[in-house]
């Protein structure tokens, strides 16, 4: 028998979409580099693309300061 999915209501779907996402601590967004680093926003994006590309950071979607941003996070390798 399918596993029964519990009826959320739409209110309740679209607050649990619209919640501020917490910023892990170690995770970071391209505006926090910039900052940090006094670089274009243009080129800390596109060289944080080149290392997802690569795999040397994760993301994922974020709801961060009212607006969707992508929480970068460094890939650990263990050897």
């Amino acid at each position: 028998m399918a596993k029964s999915i519990p009826k959320v209501s739409g209110m309740d779907w679209v607050i649990d979409n619209l919640k501020q996402s917490p910023l892990e601590e170690d995770e970071f967004t391209a505006e926090m580099v910039t900052e940090k680093l006094k670089a274009s926003a243009n080129s800390i994006r596109h060289r944080l693309q080149r290392m997802f590309e690569n795999g040397e950071v994760t993301r994922r979607k974020i709801l961060h300061g009212g607006r969707y941003v992508n929480a970068y996070k460094r890939v650990i390798v263990t050897s």
